[in-house]
């Protein structure tokens, strides 16, 4: 039995069939080959093996699995490859341990806690409120103003 949600999605999702959606892959032998999505070349030097499941360019020297294809190509993290991979495989990821959340999980969490942050500022801070007496002044709505969630920023360093 497969036990990690990695060794699940490697055995439902097909290399080829992951690449291929980002790139024009071409058979060449037992392998496919195609332009490195990660360099500029004119001859092919990226190459994939089906039965091994992996890929790599000789151009740059770029390679690995499924995974690392898509963290490469998408520019994300490992956890973020994972949950996107895992939605494509149709594997279930069991809640997330804390030490695997990405780092760009976290700054939007932290973003988040800013937004509210600056929300709540205009809201009941004295220059706060002077500043959502302007926006209203100006014709925006208080649900426009709660939608974009539209803020105000005390003038100090130490605010935040």
């Amino acid at each position: 039995m497969l036990d990690s949600p990695v060794d699940q999605i490697k055995a439902r999702l097909d290399i080829l069939e992951v690449l291929s959606s980002y790139i024009r892959l071409h058979k060449a032998g037992r392998n496919y080959r195609a332009l490195c999505p990660f360099h500029k070349e004119k001859t092919p030097s990226f190459m994939v093996s089906p039965e091994r499941q992996i890929w790599h360019c000789f151009g740059c020297g770029l390679g690995g699995d499924i995974f690392s294809f898509v963290m490469q190509i998408e520019g994300m993290e490992f956890a973020d490859a994972l949950r996107l991979l895992a939605a494509k495989a149709g594997v279930l990821l069991k809640k997330q341990d804390p030490k695997i959340q990405s780092q760009r999980q976290r700054l939007y969490e932290i973003c988040e806690l800013a937004a509210k942050f600056f929300a709540a500022q205009l809201e009941k801070s004295a220059n706060g409120k002077k500043a959502l007496d302007y926006l209203k002044k100006r014709g925006l709505a208080l649900d426009t103003i709660k939608d974009w969630q539209a803020g105000w920023a005390p003038n100090t360093r130490e605010g935040l």
